[in-house]
């Protein structure tokens, strides 16, 4: 399996980009915002998702590659086209749609609007991958946070590392949890909660 490639960019456009490794071109499927990440020309990295499906019909294979700046939008991918209805080729145009940051608060708070407007994403689907994901979301990238409850961090700060690793600015975050705590001064929320309010007001 490829893992990453780093090579020349010999091509990139919308939608796609050619990185030449040791005299071999490949052909990766990007996002948009990928592609705005990737220089004009010169020497990349990018992590592969690598992808088989098969024609049930005509039983031919077809192989696609897929890139990614970092590992937090793989990983971000490989959960949505774990969903049932959820292609490859519309996983990635929920991931051109927003910035994953956003996406992954927009399915924490339960808004399915930012999915519905992404072509191919009816109201069925939305709701079955914020129903799907919102659990792996808040076991995920924040249970780092929430195992270390006990050992002297204050709520606040927990949260504020749970936020910056869902990948928002910390000055942003920081800001937010001012409010929320201040908003709820006379009794704190549960560490969940206080993440939760402090995304909706992103």
């Amino acid at each position: 399996m490829i893992d990453s490639l780093r090579g020349d960019l010999l091509v990139k456009g919308e939608g796609h980009a050619v990185v030449e490794c040791h005299g071999v071109g490949y052909l990766l499927q990007i996002s948009s915002g990928t592609l705005a990440a990737l220089p004009a020309q010169g020497n990349v990295r990018l992590l592969v998702h690598y992808s088989v499906s098969v024609d049930v019909r005509s039983g031919q294979s077809e192989h696609k590659l897929f890139g990614f700046t970092n590992a937090e939008e793989r990983q971000f991918f490989r959960q949505l086209i774990e969903v049932q209805g959820v292609s490859a080729t519309i996983g990635m145009s929920i991931m051109g749609a927003q910035p994953v940051e956003r996406l992954r608060s927009a399915i924490l708070n339960g808004d399915e609007s930012v999915l519905r407007s992404v072509k191919g994403i009816g109201p069925k689907l939305a709701q079955r991958v914020v129903g799907e994901l919102r659990g792996k979301l808040l076991k995920g990238p924040i249970a780092d946070p929430l195992a270390v409850a006990g050992t002297g961090n204050s709520v606040r700060a927990e949260a504020l590392q749970a936020l910056v690793s869902l990948g928002l600015d910390r000055m942003k975050a920081e800001r937010s949890l001012s409010q929320v705590l201040n908003d709820h001064k006379d009794n704190t929320p549960e560490l969940a909660d206080v993440i939760r309010l402090a995304l909706k007001n992103q």
